[in-house]
């Protein structure tokens, strides 16, 4: 199935890339007999990433939630984490969409780690970092912008400033509170778990309602309660907030939308005696 509406704003997934992480950093205290069935790793251990990003269309809002990897990065880089963008650059998916990055009207971030605020700016002719989105608002969490300014020692490696300063240096930057409002229909559900003042996106509109939910449930794997990151701030404080967030979205039928799934985009579940099932899900191949 697809999914194209949320009441009245247009959905549109963009797939801007792919990479890859070792896959028991992103399964946690998961054993790799048990994870590995589903995502497969390969001779680095590494498994498969998406760089899913959101288009959301509405009247003259024209808004992406997140901006990929980028295009900044050295080859060393690029290498380190088998980064595959070749077919899926941005700017290409855009295109796709007979869209261009003149005509985005709004950034959301969720938290500012490279794969998710590398494609945030840019380098233009003269060698200077500059928004990528000329004619954008950005909107970032006012706390995770604080925790990008000065970062935990634990996620420094993270935060790499030149993906997010040029942003307020430009003065194109709104800054979020905690379970703020974005914009007309749009709003942050924060948890702080992975990193300080992650803000997952909430599209809300005609009584139907879709999440975007970044790194508190990267892979569909990490539906199950205990399937949490190594790579979270606070893994405890992901198990509650992973389980107040499932609670509410099952009881109020919330499509959730994945960044990181290669293979599902989204899906809509119901609690069963254990975890929870998928009752309906969309997938990147259809």
């Amino acid at each position: 199935m697809k999914l194209y509406n949320i009441g009245n704003w247009e959905i549109i997934p963009l797939e801007t890339g792919t990479f890859k992480l070792d896959g028991g950093a992103m399964m946690g205290s998961v054993p790799k007999v048990l994870w590995e069935k589903t995502n497969p790793a390969d001779e680095f251990n590494r498994i498969d990433l998406s760089m899913r990003c959101l288009l959301l269309k509405k009247d003259d809002k024209c808004v992406l939630v997140e901006t990929g990897i980028g295009d900044k990065n050295a080859q060393k880089f690029l290498d380190m984490f088998a980064v595959n963008k070749e077919s899926f650059a941005l700017s290409s998916a855009l295109n796709k969409s007979g869209l261009c990055i003149e005509n985005i009207t709004d950034v959301i971030l969720t938290h500012l780690h490279f794969d998710h605020a590398g494609g945030a700016t840019s380098i233009d002719n003269f060698g200077h970092l500059i928004p990528t989105f000329p004619s954008a608002t950005y909107h970032i969490s006012q706390s995770n912008w604080e925790a990008g300014i000065l970062p935990n020692p634990r996620d420094r490696a993270s935060y790499l400033s030149e993906n997010y300063l040029p942003l307020m240096e430009s003065g194109v930057v709104n800054l979020i509170e905690d379970n703020g409002e974005i914009i007309d229909g749009l709003s942050a559900y924060t948890v702080d778990g992975h990193t300080t003042g992650q803000q997952l996106v909430k599209i809300e509109d005609s009584g139907e309602v879709l999440v975007f939910c970044s790194d508190l449930i990267p892979l569909k794997s990490h539906l199950k309660l205990p399937w949490i990151m190594g790579y979270d701030l606070h893994a405890y404080k992901t198990l509650l907030e992973k389980t107040e967030f499932l609670e509410i979205a099952e009881r109020e039928n919330w499509w959730l939308y994945f960044y990181h799934d290669p293979k599902t985009i989204a899906v809509k579940i119901r609690k069963d005696a254990k975890y929870y099932s998928i009752i309906e899900e969309v997938f990147a191949d259809e």
